[in-house]
């Protein structure tokens, strides 16, 4: 059998399903009617008592101790009759609330539990079982109309960038209805990525009710999620002690989450000391782990320790562990230390290894093309063209000098520090 029938069956079997639930409600609707009819009878009882008390005292017909008994003459009764009286089968939370209400308040105590009750009379005729608008929020995958939103904000964008992703579904949560909002919650929570984060964060703070109750589910959902999953691979890793790749899993599972926004200040700042934690446990056990020594330096740059951060990466550049396409975070840490000269020779070391990498960003590459002095508003072709070096053997070897230059000095740290300071 097909997805697609599988698909039909299953819904059918769901909407079946819902039907034979409206149909006991509607069985059992004579047996609650009786029931609230009873506890009304009771409420007004009370309300009765509570109204001759308070004539007798206006009155002033006799000791206002006579009053005070029979108020807890009458409470008494009503907690013996929320213990036993048991209309469905089960204690009644009205007969409860009578009881409690008019022990403190007297006969606004039963007026206010018949006015709730007669509203949930009303109400309750179109209300959706806890059940039902439950399921709703997270509904199985079917071929809906749900996941046909999904394909259209997806289409076209695998070789985007992440964040052009994340920018159209969270249009979608700003501008759509609240159909289509509470669709994307769903299939956000379904195949959360931490690069979600912002949509969720926007469906949080919602101007609609509904939408962020539903928000605030899937976060609750995707951080038991993420708990869960991290249990599994600290024990794991706790098992394979020894072995590099498990603990590089546990630190990357906590380095996806720690600036994600979906988990509290102090839960994020435990999530980065675990990821750091595991990360230089993954380079005990493997020293040339480019992986870890990256996410270790980049955990260094997003916690501001940016001249530790510094000598981090030019330490794993000397030995030859990163790569080139690793100079961003390199270039973000001297930068925001305002120390230009090693940003200048980052930029003359590894620039062009850069700009020949077809993954990096528009962004980053307009960025190297800016610290060596060509206009990145040009075409490429045009940047590429002043990038390439001069035609001319003595060009190429004087070229090939400037850059080894740069490079040495770069991992180094030669030449770095002012004549005046050294």
């Amino acid at each position: 059998m097909s997805g697609a029938a599988l698909s039909d069956v299953a819904l059918a079997a769901e909407l079946e399903r819902i039907e034979e639930e409206r149909e006991r409600r509607k069985a059992t609707v004579g047996g609650s009617d009786h029931a609230t009819l009873s506890i009304l009878g009771i409420a007004l009882f009370a309300t009765l008592v509570e109204a001759g008390i308070l004539y007798f005292l206006y009155d002033d017909l006799g000791p206002a101790w006579i009053a005070a008994a029979t108020h807890v003459l009458a409470v008494v009764l009503l907690g013996v009759g929320a213990w036993k009286v048991r209309p469905n089968g089960g204690h009644s939370r009205y007969l409860v609330l009578v009881f409690v209400t008019t022990t403190f308040l007297s006969i606004f105590g039963p007026l206010g539990t018949m006015l709730a009750m007669l509203l949930h009379v009303h109400f309750r005729k179109n209300a959706t079982p806890f059940e039902e608008w439950y399921a709703s929020l997270f509904p199985d995958h079917f071929d809906a109309p749900s996941e046909k939103l999904y394909e259209m904000l997806t289409r076209g964008l695998a070789d985007s960038a992440k964040q052009e992703n994340v920018t159209s579904f969270t249009d979608v949560l700003q501008y759509g209805s609240i159909e289509q909002k509470r669709a994307v919650i769903s299939l956000l929570t379904r195949d959360f990525k931490p690069e979600f984060a912002p949509a969720l964060q926007s469906a949080l703070s919602d101007s609609n009710p509904a939408v962020r109750v539903q928000a605030a589910t899937a976060a609750a959902s995707i951080e038991n999620a993420f708990l869960e999953r991290a249990m599994e691979l600290e024990q794991a890793a706790r098992v394979a002690s020894g072995d590099h790749t498990a603990q590089l899993e546990v630190a990357r599972h906590f380095d996806n989450y720690a600036f994600s926004g979906i988990l509290d200040g102090d839960r994020q700042a435990e999530n980065r000391r675990k990821a750091e934690e595991c990360y230089r446990k993954a380079l005990d056990l493997e020293p040339t782990l480019a992986d870890a020594l990256l996410g270790v330096g980049r955990l260094m740059v997003r916690t501001d320790r940016l001249a530790e951060a510094a000598r981090w990466f030019e330490s794993g550049f000397a030995k030859g562990i990163l790569r080139p396409s690793e100079l961003a975070w390199y270039m973000e840490a001297v930068f925001r230390l305002g120390d230009f000269d090693r940003l200048r020779y980052a930029v003359a070391g590894f620039g062009d290894d850069l700009l020949a990498d077809p993954s990096i960003s528009d962004r980053l590459r307009d960025v190297i093309l800016a610290w060596q002095g060509v206009d990145p508003t040009r075409d490429l072709e045009e940047a590429e063209r002043q990038t390439d070096p001069p035609e001319g053997h003595a060009a190429n070897a004087s070229m090939d000098r400037r850059t080894d230059t740069a490079r040495e000095t770069m991992v180094t740290g030669e030449a770095l520090v002012p004549d005046g300071a050294r």
